[in-house]
């Protein structure tokens, strides 16, 4: 319930519901596609950014990245290996087809130290011809200090559309500030549907 809370207006959601919603886009929303496209969690994510050689690809090898065409990370800011914490929530996006990742920070450039790290961290795993490039790509700004993590699965979800359906929409255009407040209330109200059919 204490997660459910932050779902409330002007509260910042944590991993663990960042982590809940990518694992329903794998086994729910988006599991056509689940064969082509990874959701790394939060948590996984934070440690191959911080982690190095060997142990981020012990992590890694079961994911089958040299085989997925998109690769969805939530990128954190905080920098510490031992206490969780962080101010901000931005997406990485890795695109076999072009060999590129893509950055979305709802927030300018905030995430953009964090994710390099991560991106650098993560490439010789990806078994690409050459080195990956990376982009800072527009997607819609938050206009407070507390949505960034409902903006990452927004653009997520946007992203995953568009590959399902071969188009390429603005980000812009199809995300506002009225849609992150009806995500969080959707959100919530997924969230107690599920509750109730398991029990």
């Amino acid at each position: 319930m204490s997660d459910l809370s932050l779902l409330e207006e002007g509260r910042w959601l944590n991993d663990r519901l960042i982590g809940f919603v990518f694992d329903y886009f794998t086994h729910n929303q988006f599991k056509q596609i689940s064969d082509d496209v990874v959701f790394i969690s939060p948590d996984v994510t934070q440690f191959l950014k911080l982690g190095q050689g060997i142990e981020i690809g012990i992590f890694l090898e079961p994911l089958n990245l040299p085989s997925q065409k998109l690769i969805f990370f939530a990128v954190n800011d905080n920098d510490s290996k031992l206490s969780a914490g962080g101010s901000h929530w931005s997406l990485l996006m890795y695109n076999r087809q072009t060999n590129c990742f893509h950055h979305y920070d709802s927030f300018s450039c905030c995430n953009t130290s964090a994710a390099r790290s991560l991106a650098r961290n993560v490439e010789p795993f990806l078994t690409a011809k050459q080195s990956p490039s990376f982009v800072e790509d527009r997607c819609p700004q938050q206009q407070n200090s507390y949505d960034c993590g409902v903006y990452v699965i927004c653009v997520t979800e946007e992203l995953c559309k568009n590959f399902l359906g071969n188009t390429e929409t603005s980000l812009i255009d199809k995300i506002s500030a009225e849609d992150i407040r009806r995500k969080r209330k959707t959100l919530k109200e997924l969230i107690l549907d599920l509750g109730q059919k398991k029990t």
